[in-house]
């Protein structure tokens, strides 16, 4: 099951790269942290995420897939709306299961132009329902993103913060940053580290970091990245790919 909807989302782009336009660029360089950008005015973008999650790989077999469409659409030329659908795998010797795992509404921002401000800020609003959960299913995360490029440098910082709704939910505030440097025209390396701040769960907070790779052509451009854990708090690894068309 898992395998049947990660091969069609990744057959349905394909398909529509022959609807894709050309030059409208909206390209990902990033897999875990969001970006200062948005789609031109009246264009739709279409993304397929397949992350990986190994929360202890020397003590243990399971580990969780996770699978992703987002199709995404820009009322202005600063103002876009998406809307996410989710399922996920978890692999475990003899209780391999897959479900699905709710959906997401997301709002983006972006203030001014690049290059306007010393920082160039985006505003990030996303609303998360798991159906898999009995107590706080619905969940509401708001990210401040900062960026700067000098050169074929970027660097960008996240900050979120991560909330479960209803009686008893907590709030995680938690950070991403990234930097990658243009290798090649359309070819990016960085890296990206991810972690928080303040998680009411647990005495430690999370904390991964590992490097990042990005390619853009014609139709279509791809990002993929992976993170290895600090502490044992965090997954001992975890991968993403994430492949997107403009059209």
């Amino acid at each position: 099951m898992a395998g049947k909807v990660k091969w069609a989302g990744f057959l349905f782009l394909i398909f529509l790269t022959g609807m894709a336009h050309p030059g409208f660029a909206h390209v990902r360089h990033y897999v875990w942290s969001t970006e200062y950008q948005t789609l031109p005015k009246n264009t739709f973008e279409l993304e397929n995420y397949v992350t990986l999650k190994v929360p202890h790989g020397e003590a243990s077999n399971v580990n969780q897939w996770e699978y992703q469409e987002e199709l995404e659409y820009a009322a202005t030329d600063h103002f876009s709306l998406a809307h996410y659908e989710r399922w996920e795998t978890v692999n475990q010797t003899g209780k391999d299961s897959t479900k699905y795992a709710g959906f997401k509404f997301e709002g983006k921002y972006r203030v001014g132009e690049r290059g306007k401000y010393w920082l160039d800020p985006l505003l990030y609003v996303e609303w998360a329902t798991d159906p898999r959960e009995d107590h706080n299913p619905n969940e509401i995360e708001t990210k401040l993103v900062l960026s700067k490029d000098v050169g074929g440098f970027n660097v960008t910082y996240n900050q979120i913060m991560d909330s479960k709704l209803g009686s008893g939910g907590r709030t995680e505030h938690e950070f991403t940053i990234g930097t990658n440097y243009e290798l090649l025209p359309g070819l990016r390396a960085g890296a990206e580290m991810k972690g928080q701040y303040w998680n009411p769960g647990s005495n430690r907070n999370e904390l991964a970091l590992g490097p990042t790779l990005a390619y853009e052509w014609t139709y279509f451009w791809v990002a993929a990245g992976g993170l290895f854990g600090v502490n044992h708090t965090t997954d001992d690894y975890q991968a993403r790919i994430i492949v997107g068309i403009t059209f």
